[in-house]
């Protein structure tokens, strides 16, 4: 079974007072994500850097972390994404 590592960025909006999720951005690596993180966290009201590991072959995701947040990320945010 072999894994493979994603990474995105998940940035936010407020959208009739409420934060919601804007479009994802892949990230090449870890370094990449963190770095475009900073940057997007700069101009956008919040980003989540996200870090997937999932099975090459199914897809099925064994982990989903959080590595770093940037501005207003809604509170559910990481409730949802560890649901899926």
């Amino acid at each position: 079974m072999a894994t493979v590592d994603s990474f995105f960025l998940q940035p936010f909006r407020t959208h009739r007072k409420r934060l919601v999720p804007g479009q994802r951005v892949l990230a090449r690596t870890k370094h990449h994500a963190l770095s475009d993180g900073e940057r997007l966290g700069r101009t956008a009201e919040g980003v989540a850097v996200v870090h997937v590991v999932a099975d090459d072959e199914t897809g099925e995701v064994s982990a989903i972390d959080v590595l770093a947040r940037h501005g207003a990320i809604p509170e559910e945010f990481e409730e949802q994404i560890r649901a899926v």
